[in-house]
């Protein structure tokens, strides 16, 4: 489901798929494209979820460890011909790094319990 394609040059492509790759080996996950934002989720999804800047590479991940279920369908690309992305290699490589050790450290110590009732 790779979102990248014509119009986007050799550079920003392959660093995507390494970063989509080195996201998946570090995080457990199979997510084709963690950058692509064209999402579409249930309103509960948020009712738990932990927000920080950047997190929306990992919203899988955060609801997979919710408990949800992430399904991803194919998504057709349109080519970019005017518009320049700011969207590069290092001026998100560090803080999404970080982030990935954040939420894989989170997986890991992630206690799961339920409150079975709650007084006001």
């Amino acid at each position: 489901m790779e979102t990248r394609g014509k119009g986007d040059n050799f550079i920003r492509i392959a660093s995507s798929r390494i970063a989509n790759w080195v996201r998946n080996k570090l995080s457990g996950e199979q997510i084709s494209d963690a950058g692509c934002t064209y999402r579409a989720f249930k309103r509960e999804c948020m009712g738990n979820l932990k927000f920080f800047k950047g997190m929306h590479r990992f919203l899988p991940t955060l609801f997979k460890m919710e408990g949800f279920t992430v399904t991803e369908i194919p998504l057709r690309n349109n080519p970019r011909f005017a518009v320049q992305s700011h969207y590069g290699v290092w001026n998100r490589l560090f803080a999404s790094f970080y982030d990935l050790l954040a939420v894989r450290w989170m997986k890991k110590r992630m206690v799961r319990y339920q409150i079975a009732e709650r007084s006001n």
